[in-house]
């Protein structure tokens, strides 16, 4: 019999929005690749703030169900009034102001008209979902996907580290296992949870290529518009970008481009429905990330293209190796662009690197290695 998954994630995974969109679409894969019949969670009301449709793949997922954090405004409703009375009374989730008694109560309602084997929440701060009863025998997994702590300090640096830190292991300690997907918070997590802790790297199907002539473009930068991605491309045009020649090709793809205007040499594609003709069109990936925390999702998935990638020291964070992982990473503007350089007209340079960029995939980032460790956490 098919072993049934309720997976939720809060936005639309099939969006191609961002790196957290694409990391929970290729653990859909992944599951649906085991044999496993999968229905989808998402919040009304991020789907409506992001403008997501609810078109969702029906060759991964079977049904899509949205929960939302309050009730119509039916006043002759007890939910309505419930919610209402309640708001006197109660707190809203600090961290969460989505996650509801009413929010709740939906997940629940949905749980309990199926039969399924696992449950697994995308990020520790919906950990909230799987406060009932009904569900303490169903295996509860958590997509931790990042540090949120160290990532709320990132935006916020008068957050309280150590009341907030306390939140979010209280939080994952409702699991019973818990994914990381950065070898650094593996090591973190781990020493306050122990084996339940389960390093899993994002994973992609590669695509290498063998052909290197007739690229269209030198470097190759996908973002979405979150401030960090901001702040990393603004680096990159202020500091790096003057000192390449003016003869490179630059493209930058995703929702960062409405922050950035065309200039001599480079691209800005906002939206691209497909970003497998960008990458093999493409010789070098550039990450130049000043903060922000986990592994960098683009990184990996130019890493499947076979791409050298060229960063900051953030561009490889959850990396198991620091070398010989088919990144050249500095933070000096001046190296930066010598490595972009360097590959740019060194061929045998560059070949050797995409050399390295697909053994370092294949040994840490593949699709087999994934089902291999969801294996022994769901068999």
């Amino acid at each position: 019999m098919t072993k049934r998954i309720l997976f939720f994630f809060p936005e639309n995974p099939f969006s191609n929005r961002a790196g957290n969109t694409t990391r929970a679409k290729t653990t859909l894969t992944v599951l649906k690749k085991m044999g496993y019949h999968i229905d989808l969670v998402g919040s009304a009301e991020i789907y409506k703030s992001q403008n997501d449709t609810t078109d969702i793949d029906k060759s991964i997922v079977d049904q899509l169900f949205l929960i939302n954090h309050r009730p119509p405004k039916v006043k002759t409703s007890s939910d309505y009034w419930k919610h209402k009375i309640s708001k006197f009374y109660k707190k809203p989730n600090e961290y969460n102001h989505l996650l509801t008694d009413f929010a709740k109560k939906e997940f629940i309602n949905i749980l309990n008209k199926e039969k399924y084997d696992a449950i697994i929440i995308n990020y520790e701060f919906w950990a909230g979902l799987i406060d009932n009863e009904s569900m303490k025998n169903t295996l509860k997994i958590v997509d931790t996907h990042d540090w949120i702590t160290l990532n709320e300090f990132y935006k916020n640096k008068s957050l309280d580290i150590g009341k907030r830190f306390n939140e979010e292991i209280n939080n994952l300690s409702k699991f019973d296992k818990v994914i990381t997907i950065s070898e650094d918070e593996h090591l973190v997590f781990k020493r306050f949870l122990g084996e339940k802790v389960i390093n899993i790297p994002p994973s992609f199907t590669s695509h290498f290529e063998k052909n290197n002539t007739g690229k269209k473009y030198d470097l190759i930068f996908v973002g979405s518009e979150n401030i960090f991605n901001i702040q990393s491309m603004k680096w990159f045009f202020d500091h790096v970008y003057p000192l390449l020649p003016q003869n490179i090709h630059i493209i930058i793809i995703g929702r960062i481009c409405k922050h950035f205007q065309e200039r001599e040499g480079v691209k800005l594609v906002e939206y691209a429905e497909n970003l497998e003709e960008y990458y093999h069109q493409s010789k070098i990936a550039i990450c130049p990330m000043l903060e922000g925390t986990g592994i960098k999702i683009k990184v990996i998935e130019a890493l499947s293209y076979g791409l050298p990638v060229v960063g900051t020291e953030r561009a490889i964070d959850g990396f198991p190796a620091k070398t010989s992982n088919g990144c050249l990473v500095t933070d000096n503007p001046d190296l930066f662009k010598d490595q972009i350089m360097s590959l740019l007209q060194d061929e045998s340079s560059y070949q050797d690197m995409k050399i390295q960029v697909e053994n370092y995939f294949k040994n840490n980032f593949s699709e087999e290695k994934a089902i291999e460790k969801w294996k022994n956490i769901l068999h």
